[in-house]
């Protein structure tokens, strides 16, 4: 893992997945706020996997892939947010400070992958898309088209013997 190689998006979405992954394990972590935490390392995943294993391929482009995980971390995470505000007044707790700045790396993370996903054209591409056309391999090629001139149809041969009586009546 080398984090130097990392483009500014994906390190914000380092910083965000970090800021998830601690505050909501720390704060209110049950309940959806562990898919929260599942969404954070599938964004570490994302990020990782490519420097990690060079000959693996993700399964879309990396800012589809980034955006899905950054936008499902961070709805959760403001879900719940809203579900305890009413116990989050003071922010004097620990547990409620980290739980804030779980929300806000939520926020981070989907701000991340919103700008890699721009980056990249903004084209939501998930899947493999050879696998979809039902073969990897491409339809092998037609020949060449010959440049010589067609050959020249066969001389007539002389007529039949008949071809001189004809039985219908003539004009």
């Amino acid at each position: 893992m080398n984090f130097s190689t990392l483009s500014s998006n994906e390190k914000l979405a380092v910083y965000g997945s970090a800021a998830v992954i601690i505050g909501a394990l720390v704060g209110y972590g049950y309940g959806v706020g562990l898919i929260a935490i599942l969404a954070a390392i599938g964004m570490l995943a994302i990020v990782f996997l490519p420097q990690m294993s060079p000959g693996t391929k993700l399964p879309g482009s990396k800012g589809s892939l980034m955006l899905l995980a950054g936008g499902i971390a961070a709805v959760l995470l403001v879900l719940t947010l809203l579900i305890y505000i009413g116990t989050i007044t003071t922010a004097t707790n620990l547990r409620d400070i980290l739980f804030l700045v779980a929300v806000v790396g939520g926020l981070v993370m989907a701000w991340a992958g919103w700008q890699e996903f721009q980056s990249e054209g903004g084209k939501f591409v998930l899947g493999n898309p050879a696998a979809t056309t039902g073969s990897a391999t491409p339809p092998p090629a037609a020949p060449p088209a010959s440049t010589e001139p067609p050959a020249a149809p066969p001389p007539a041969g002389p007529p039949p013997a008949d071809a001189g009586t004809d039985d219908r009546p003539q004009p």
